[in-house]
């Protein structure tokens, strides 16, 4: 049975791409790691990966690097980049060296389910926004003040580490907080930024400059 492989070094991500998977093809096995090495030996090992979610910055790789490593000693292997970077340039640049889809990870889930369900099924998932727009130098990222987004010193905060990809017992950890303080934090963090889950959350998070 076809496999897939999920390369990104935060476990938040992991984890949502992960569920989005299992919805998309039931069944299917899905292995986790967390840098380019780890990739390039999962693939050399198991010959029954056929999916690779790759994000262009993780331990081992920069930029195109990865992409085009993987695809230059296991073509036959889909690699559909999963990155926080929107650049048009970028995500023309990472199709044109092979890449097999490129999904922003602001992209909403049914969106980027639809997208994976496209490239099982052997085809390349190509972003609407390179196919409608025209290329845009991309804006300064805004400085993050919590009370502009409604949100609490408290709340911004683990916002914040929201956007690190921390667990709720690593975020009380860092904060000296009950991991139960936390889990109710975060679920009114969640509300008052109006986002669905902590994976919508971290990627809001990593739009923002820290000051």
């Amino acid at each position: 049975m076809l496999k897939a492989l999920i390369a990104d070094d935060h476990a938040l991500i992991r984890s949502g791409l992960r569920e989005m998977l299992e919805a998309c093809a039931p069944g299917m096995p899905v292995l986790e790691v967390e840098n380019l090495p780890q990739v390039v030996d999962c693939l050399s090992r198991d010959p029954e990966i056929g999916l690779v979610l790759l994000d262009l910055v993780i331990p081992g790789a920069r930029g195109l690097e990865g992409l085009d490593l993987l695809r230059q000693h296991f073509p036959a292997v889909a690699v559909v980049v999963v990155s926080a970077d929107e650049t048009p340039a970028l995500i023309r640049r990472a199709l044109a060296a092979g890449a097999a889809g490129y999904l922003p990870k602001s992209t909403r889930t049914e969106v980027m389910a639809g997208a994976l369900r496209l490239v099982l099924a052997g085809g390349v998932y190509v972003p609407p926004s390179i196919i409608d727009g025209e290329e845009e130098p991309a804006p300064e990222r805004p400085a993050l003040d919590p009370k502009t987004l409604g949100l609490t010193d408290r709340q911004g905060e683990i916002f914040v580490l929201l956007g690190e990809g921390l667990s709720n017992r690593a975020i009380g950890a860092r904060l000296g907080l009950a991991e139960q303080t936390v889990k109710n934090q975060v679920s009114q963090t969640l509300r008052r930024l109006g986002v669905a889950s902590r994976i919508e959350a971290a990627v809001l998070a990593r739009r923002y400059r820290q000051v």
